[in-house]
């Protein structure tokens, strides 16, 4: 029987070619765009869940409330905050600790293979709390002795070609003593906050000044540190443990609350926005919904078109259903009969879209920057997803048409009198404004990102930073030899100017704040504000406005003593004039600063924040020392100049590696997931046209068909075609006007609340739903035109004899 089905089902298939066209194209678009925001929605979610543990794994975050209320959150704890739990706690099985100490030069000990990496180190609990999987190596004691390391695959790779090294030796430039490979870990999924390539052991640092420090450290912030509690356990109890055990006599800085609370590991990538340090890459749940529900509308009007296809061929069908009928098929025979059509239309379109998303999955991850695969490897959640999808969209795209179909009488299907009825009439136009609403909704969201993003990258920033190049200062002969190199890159003919900083605008590491007090204006802990160490060439590398007062002086000693600071922190701190105004910045030495100048505002970070007061300190400065040089360089044989400020930099260090970027190209970084989100939309928003267009021709096909005698007499009658095709778009047309009436609204609220992220925004113009509105009412009318001229310009003798 069920064979026979299917024959059946695939005789009909090849006898309408173009109807099964129309319905395969359609289904594998949808399935497609549904299964590759499917793979994109599993890996965001699964964020962090490969470690065995996840559900037991707690990261501690440390809230900071000063004395005028203002509250920190941070990632970084106190030494003993991990280290006393685990001895003094049952329920804490394990703590892992991380801190990191800067970037290091590694290297083999012939000096092969060197590069830059963080110099992290990691407590013995490290491999026990979470289950990054090894090739090789003991994962309860790689991370016990001093100086032993372990290396992940890559990291292996890069500095030996092969990954069986466990005992061989590696060198840093921070620390005289060789280290020891002690493990390899497997290359793990980039799903995860944590990121790394080699992590050095904890009692490596094996001075008395350190063991002291970590001995009472309980406020320092340094160390990232997560506890593996128990399965009974209760995360409440331990973090009022944690906090009672860290209130008595533990705070050295008087006027600061600390609060501690236990993050779950599952919930770090979605929910640590507000959280500073070791937060890796930040999600957004609010997208994983929105993109939830963007694919499964994708496929739900892939489905819809189905359903108004079928219908619309119903009258063409009748005869046959009503023979069949008369020979004695049952009612479920015959809905099994369409279902078999249904799954069998699917099945090729799932075939389809699993060919067309595995074409498209190297393009998809290189443009979000993930690895979804989908082949043996990939996780069997993702194939039950995959065959769910198959039998929901079998059953969603056939059942209604089937049980509609095989309901009709047969008497009244030979005679050609079934009537469809308002109901049905009005649920399939309901689908159709549906359709066209949510097609409208994505062309506003594709047009108000872009002009976002076309904002962010024209909107003056306070700076110019177009073709400057910022090179990392990675050692400390570098460093102390920083004039000789910026007269040794200034003498380059591509070169017009070079500057050092301590930071530059757009940086991508966490800026220092410091507390700034006016003299005059005596407040209790001062203001908030950021720091950068600069030189006298910064203002004119990056394009600054000097507005009132000097610049620092090349050479003079004197300035180091002396701060511009911008706008923002001029009005704060209560300074309209520079000359004579001194302020101080209270470090471990009050550090007390003449204000030399004020210059304009400029933005320093992405325009999601807010311009923030800015304190500039000459380049020896007791803050923060030199991190960069960055250089303006003319636009004429890049390549060339990079070589020769490569071989400028190895004169002063043989050892210091050269690495750079442009300064503009890192200010594209802080939008990229918006890019992402910018594309997607876009892709959807055609998708979504495209597969409603399909079902506004499966509904104009059907309308011309249920009244093709009508149009014969109306031509006999001397009808134009353009009246005829005027009668038939109009009430489609109207539909597209309803559906754009409910999609305004839900649009302008959608994309108003994406906007809320920025502090610097565009604003959501009239004409940008007056464009959406006319873009769909266009492409409906194409559509619809296409049909009902097709039916206008038929002879009406042929339409009247049409049974």
């Amino acid at each position: 029987m069920f064979k026979n089905y299917f024959k059946t089902a695939w005789r009909n298939v090849m006898k309408h070619k173009t109807f099964s066209f129309i319905n395969i194209f359609g289904l594998t678009i949808g399935l497609a765009s549904f299964l590759l925001i499917a793979l994109y929605i599993f890996d965001e979610l699964t964020f962090d869940r490969f470690h065995k543990s996840a559900e037991n794994i707690y990261r501690v975050i440390e809230t900071k409330t000063t004395p005028e209320g203002k509250q920190t959150k941070s990632a970084g704890a106190g030494f003993q905050v991990s280290e006393k739990p685990k001895t003094d706690f049952p329920e804490v099985k394990d703590a892992a600790r991380l801190t990191a100490l800067g970037r290091v030069n590694v290297s083999t000990t012939e000096n092969t293979n060197v590069f830059y990496e963080t110099y992290t180190l990691a407590n013995q609990g490290f491999l026990n709390t979470f289950s990054f999987e090894l090739l090789e190596g003991d994962r309860h004691t790689a991370l016990t002795a001093p100086h032993s390391v372990i290396v992940t695959e890559e990291a292996a790779q890069k500095l030996f070609s092969i990954t069986h090294v466990i005992g061989k030796m590696i060198k840093n430039d921070r620390d005289k003593q060789l280290f020891k490979i002690t493990a390899v870990l497997k290359n793990f999924p980039v799903n995860s906050h944590l990121s790394f390539n080699l992590l050095f052991s904890e009692s490596s640092i094996t001075d008395d000044d350190f063991r002291q420090f970590i001995s009472s450290d309980w406020n320092s912030g340094a160390f990232a540190s997560y506890l593996l509690l128990d399965g009974k356990a209760d995360a409440y109890k331990v973090e009022t443990k944690i906090n009672q055990l860290t209130a008595a006599g533990k705070n050295n800085e008087p006027g600061i609350k600390r609060q501690y609370t236990l993050q779950p590991l599952k919930d770090i990538h979605f929910y640590s926005n507000d959280i500073e340090g070791y937060s890796g890459r930040k999600g957004n749940i609010s997208y994983v919904y929105v993109f939830c529900i963007i694919a499964l509308f994708v496929l739900l009007i892939a489905c819809i078109n189905y359903m108004n296809l079928t219908t619309a061929r119903f009258a063409s069908r009748a005869k046959e259903i009503a023979v069949r009928k008369v020979a004695g098929a049952s009612r479920m025979r015959l809905t099994g009969q369409f279902l078999a059509e249904a799954f069998l239309l699917t099945t090729v379109a799932l075939l389809l879209a699993l060919i067309l998303v595995k074409l498209l999955l190297p393009s998809f991850n290189a443009f979000t920057e993930k690895q979804l695969t989908l082949n043996n490897q990939t996780d069997f959640r993702i194939y039950a997803g995959v065959f769910i999808i198959f039998i929901i969209t079998g059953l969603l795209s056939g059942m209604y048409p089937a049980l509609f179909q095989s309901a009709a009488k047969p008497l009244l299907l030979l005679k050609n009198k079934v009537n469809i009825g308002k109901g049905n009439l009005s649920m399939r136009r309901s689908l159709v404004v549906f359709q066209f609403a949510l097609s409208i909704i994505m062309i506003i969201a594709t047009i108000v990102v872009y002009l976002q993003m076309k904002y962010v990258n024209t909107k003056d920033m306070g700076f110019n930073k177009e073709q400057l190049l910022v090179v990392d200062i990675n050692s400390g002969k570098i460093r102390q030899s920083a004039e000789a190199i910026k007269a040794s890159f200034a003498a380059l003919a591509q070169v017009k100017n070079v500057s050092v900083s301590s930071r530059v605008p757009g940086e991508w590491k966490d800026l220092p704040r410091i507390k700034v007090k006016n003299e005059k204006i005596q407040t209790p802990e001062g203001d908030d504000m950021y720091f950068i160490g600069v030189d006298d060439q910064f203002l004119e590398t990056f394009r600054i406005d000097l507005l009132q007062g000097r610049n620092f002086a090349a050479g003079s000693v004197a300035d180091s003593s002396a701060v511009l600071i911008n706008e923002t922190a001029a009005k704060a701190l209560g300074i309209t004039r520079p000359s004579e105004q001194r302020i101080e910045i209270p470090l471990d030495q009050p550090f007390k600063a003449s204000v030399i100048g004020i210059v304009k505002d400029f933005n320093f970070q992405s325009l999601r924040e807010p311009l923030a007061p800015m304190v500039l300190g000459f380049q020896k400065n007791p803050v923060q020392p030199i991190d960069y040089f960055t250089v303006k360089v003319t636009t004429g044989n890049m390549s060339e100049t990079l070589k020769q400020m490569d071989a400028v930099l190895h004169g002063f260090d043989q050892n210091h590696l050269f690495e750079y970027h442009f300064l503009d190209k890192q200010w594209e970084l802080f939008y990229r997931d918006d890019k992402v989100r910018e594309a997607i939309f876009l892709i959807v928003a055609i998708l979504t046209i495209v597969i409603a267009c399909l079902g506004l021709f499966g509904l104009a096909t059907y309308a011309a068909e249920q009244r093709i005698k009508e149009i014969g007499i109306r031509k006999v009658f001397g009808a134009s075609v353009s009246s005829i095709v005027n009668m038939l778009s109009v009430d489609f047309l109207k539909l597209v006007c309803i559906a754009a009436a409910i999609a305004f609204p839900v649009a302008w609220l959608t994309m108003n609340k994406w906007l809320a992220d920025f502090a610097y925004r565009i604003h959501i113009s009239w004409w940008i739903f007056v464009i959406a509105g006319i873009t769909a009412f266009l492409i409906a009318l194409f559509t619809i035109s296409f049909q009902a001229i097709k039916a206008a310009v038929v002879s009406p003798v042929k339409s009247l004899r049409t049974e």
